[in-house]
């Protein structure tokens, strides 16, 4: 890669999820990404959130003035100490889920900067190995860059995983480094538990990390070719926003379709690279996620207790604990999470953890008071 001109990178982090899952400490007034993971150290959430973490990642890619957060206009009182420019905040009116998201931040970047790349980074998932985190979102870099592709960092799955997109690798693609890439032959959005059993099982199968990295320029292309319409609303909406016209933004956001860039973008591309990523990744998308970032006991019980707080437990194998209480016993007990907080108490089998988004949806129809 000696003697290739990279082009300059931007990030662009996405702050603008709800968090459901991680509910009763995630809400929509504070999703999980204004939290430590799993919430913190009860009861006042201490410890650096997930978006803050998502930035010190950052840190090693692009600098502040490269940096994009997009979120919601419902959560200001969060990101307004955070160390980047304020102008590289962009506040979402509503939520539209990620297509508009990265296309809208596709469009600012390239007015910015003309043929930058981007990587588009979630601002709610966990990675353990920082190190090997950047260097091989600088090898899809390189290759959105000389290459044209749209890169995706791709997870070896260790379950059958429903609520994952799943990438079928093609043929490998050849490099001058020791980063492995393969053009990817199909993408698959949250298959069913049958089709997810057989990926899993293929050694030929790889989670969606939502992570990608594509020239902002390739990404525009990609939309008008699959999304026409919401390419041009998009566009309309990027001159509004730099033009500080905020009437007129909002308006055109609210025409925009609620799609996902997978569906919108990645289900539909020939563009798209995978590359196959060993660094201690986690969506935390749900409360067992929680076992593999946060420490647990020989019986493999996670504890989230106060300061000071002591836990003890006999034949209790498992469990996910959250609460303020500065004592906590359990007996006889297994695979069960209870999570407390000022106004809520959650009571779930690991099972059915996936169900709890499901559960808040209800509440949400029931008047929301604990939303």
């Amino acid at each position: 890669m000696a003697g290739r001109k990279t082009t300059p990178m931007w990030t662009v982090i996405m702050a603008g999820g709800v968090g459901m899952r991680f509910w009763p400490v995630s809400r929509k007034s504070k999703p999980k990404q204004f939290l430590p993971p799993g919430g913190g150290i009860p009861p006042k959430n201490a410890g650096p959130t997930l978006l803050e973490m998502t930035l010190g990642r950052a840190r090693g890619l692009a600098p502040p003035e490269r940096t994009l957060v997009m979120a919601s206009a419902s959560h200001r009182k969060f990101l307004r100490n955070l160390d980047i420019p304020k102008g590289n905040v962009v506040y979402e009116p509503e939520p539209k889920n990620t297509a508009p998201c990265l296309g809208l931040a596709a469009r600012l970047v390239e007015s910015r900067e003309p043929g930058a790349t981007m990587c588009a980074l979630p601002a709610d998932q966990f990675i353990a190995k920082t190190r090997e985190f950047r260097k091989i979102i600088k090898a899809g870099a390189h290759l959105a860059s000389a290459g044209g592709a749209i890169v995706s960092l791709g997870l070896t799955p260790h379950t059958p995983d429903t609520g994952f997109g799943y990438i079928e690798r093609g043929r490998r693609i050849t490099r001058p480094d020791e980063i492995e890439a393969f053009r990817a032959k199909k993408f698959i959005e949250k298959p069913p538990l049958a089709r997810a059993r057989r990926y899993a099982a293929s050694g030929k199968h790889y989670w969606n990390s939502g992570i990608f990295i594509s020239k902002a320029a390739h990404l525009i292309d990609e939309l008008e070719a699959h999304q026409p319409r919401l390419s041009e609303l998009l566009s309309r909406a990027g001159s509004a926003f730099d033009k500080r016209d905020a009437a007129s933004f909002a308006k055109l956001w609210e025409k925009c379709e609620y799609i996902s860039i997978d569906h919108g973008v990645m289900e539909r591309t020939r563009r798209l690279i995978v590359l196959p990523a060993d660094v201690g990744w986690s969506d935390l998308g749900t409360w067992p996620a929680l076992r593999g970032v946060l420490p647990r006991d020989e019986a493999g019980n996670v504890w989230m207790l106060p300061k000071g707080g002591k836990a003890e437990s006999i034949d209790a194998k498992n469990l996910i604990v959250r609460s303020n209480k500065k004592f906590i016993a359990a007996l006889g007990v297994e695979d069960v999470i209870v999570v407390e907080t000022d106004d809520a108490l959650l009571i779930c089998s690991v099972e059915n953890a996936e169900k709890i988004g499901k559960m808040v949806k209800n509440l949400g129809q029931k008047g929301g008071r604990f939303l």
